[in-house]
């Protein structure tokens, strides 16, 4: 049953790409989003840096996790879109190349130079159609540099102290909190 009418585009994690085994359909957050809007899950294979930003223009609001956190925010940041990103990777550009060694195939439609222009930073304008949840306990992406870098754009910040970058606490935590922002848009 969709509560809010509104479309929502779900740009989902690294594993989304390159886990074979990974079934979008099971995920937790897109199973949550879609009992709350008409949710579309964006194709990165069909990434095309002069095309997404008027792509995005079709959706209320833009979810992003991890990798797909990215993508939120740095498109929210240029197109003004309403965002939220779950424990997002804002260093995916300086982290690419890394990726690139540890998944070669399956990453190397995406390059480190088409990241960067989608990464626009407005100087001195806040971002309060910004939501940031970030679990202090991430193992993978430095909760302190996301915060920081959030921070620098007056974007909304939700800390939960666990939860790790699995989002183990999506349901219990987050899910609230991502609802509060849906009735708020």
């Amino acid at each position: 049953m969709i509560i809010y009418l509104m479309k929502i585009l779900y740009m989902p994690g690294l594993a989304s790409i390159v886990d074979k085994t990974y079934d979008i359909s099971k995920s937790c957050k897109l199973i949550h989003l879609q009992e709350l809007a008409d949710c579309t899950v964006f194709d990165y294979k069909k990434f095309n840096p002069s095309h997404i930003k008027q792509y995005v223009m079709n959706f209320d609001l833009l979810f992003g996790s991890s990798f797909g956190g990215y993508f939120a925010f740095y498109l929210s940041l240029s197109t003004s879109k309403p965002s939220i990103s779950v424990n997002p990777s804002l260093y995916l550009d300086e982290r690419i190349q890394s990726l690139h060694k540890e998944y070669p195939e399956k990453l190397s439609f995406i390059k480190q130079s088409e990241l960067k222009l989608i990464k626009e930073e407005p100087a001195g304008t806040t971002s309060p159609h910004i939501h940031i949840l970030m679990n202090m306990d991430d193992e993978v992406i430095s909760a302190a540099k996301v915060i920081e870098k959030a921070d620098k754009f007056g974007s909304n910040i939700y800390t939960y102290e666990k939860g790790s970058h699995e989002s183990t606490n999506f349901q219990g935590d987050m899910l609230p909190t991502i609802k509060m922002i849906l009735n708020s848009i």
